[in-house]
């Protein structure tokens, strides 16, 4: 009889072509993985794969096997979700890793409404992704577009970059040769030393490295912003973030037209792909 499992883990493998990404993404040893395989080969009756070095190369009766199973394996893998969702008297728990300003700012106004209950993480980049990877959270906001076996990443928006400035501070009328000239001359505030943002503004408009020392570094989107309000200096920062302070005439966006964008991504397990409670998630943020 064959194991549910089996199926599983045959599909992992033809995703990943290889049985060692196949088993990191199930979370489960390659000894383990291969059995399941040599199972199910012995109860079609014929290999499923090619074992090439360092690759497994489906078979035709891998290839029509994997089309007949995926539609009903994540079928049920949706349905045995829902049936869970439905018998708990709780709202279901949602963990998200992501960068604080932007689930403050830009996530939380978008999911507050859903019917779930959200554990959040925080952290850069990598520390979400390690935290992805030990199943730590069910899914990360991210500005790295991952390309690693068994995860997936789908757009959720593009974010605007712009010279935000003290409200005070009047925008002078220069042309562009003299727009860098006049930008190196202002108190800097940045988020790290490496000036990240501030680098790819500086290679998007004047095709080089920024040559500015900062003046002050603060790893806190937000606590720029207040800075900035507080007149300490000038930065790029998020449109979603600055847009009330623009209302309240707190600050201000220097030479609006020119502009950095940048891509925002959910990365997730694919085995999670067909959680209920993480699509709903994933269509709010998305809007």
């Amino acid at each position: 009889m064959i194991d549910f499992e089996w199926y599983r883990s045959f599909i992992s493998i033809y995703k990943h072509r290889s049985v060692s990404a196949a088993a990191r993404a199930r979370i489960l040893t390659q000894p383990a993985m291969s059995q399941h395989l040599s199972a199910l080969e012995a109860e079609v009756g014929e290999p499923l794969f090619i074992r090439a070095p360092r690759k497994m190369i489906p078979t035709d009766k891998g290839k029509e096997l994997y089309t007949k199973i995926v539609p009903l394996i994540e079928s049920l893998e949706t349905a045995s979700l829902e049936l869970r969702h439905e018998s708990s008297s709780l709202a279901p728990v949602m963990r998200i890793g992501s960068p604080v300003e932007y689930f403050t700012k830009a996530s939380l106004p978008k999911i507050k409404d859903l019917n779930l209950r959200f554990t959040v993480q925080f952290g850069v980049a990598q520390i979400l992704l390690e935290k992805l990877e030990r199943d730590e959270v069910d899914f990360i906001i991210t500005t790295q577009k991952l390309q690693q076996a068994g995860i997936d990443c789908v757009k959720i928006e593009e974010e605007t970059f712009v010279v935000a400035a003290p409200a005070q501070l009047e925008e002078p009328s220069l042309q562009q040769d003299e727009l860098e000239v006049w930008l190196k001359k202002q108190t800097w505030l940045t988020y790290g030393l490496e000036l990240p943002i501030i680098r790819r503004y500086w290679r998007e408009h004047f095709k080089k490295r920024p040559d500015i020392q900062p003046s002050h570094v603060i790893p806190d989107l937000r606590a720029i912003l207040e800075a900035i309000e507080q007149g300490m200096g000038i930065s790029i920062l998020p449109t979603y973030l600055i847009q009330d302070s623009i209302a309240q005439n707190r600050s201000k966006v220097l030479f609006s037209k020119m502009c950095v964008s940048n891509t925002i991504y959910a990365a997730y397990k694919s085995d999670h792909k067909s959680h209920p409670a993480f699509q709903e998630t994933l269509l709010k943020l998305q809007k």
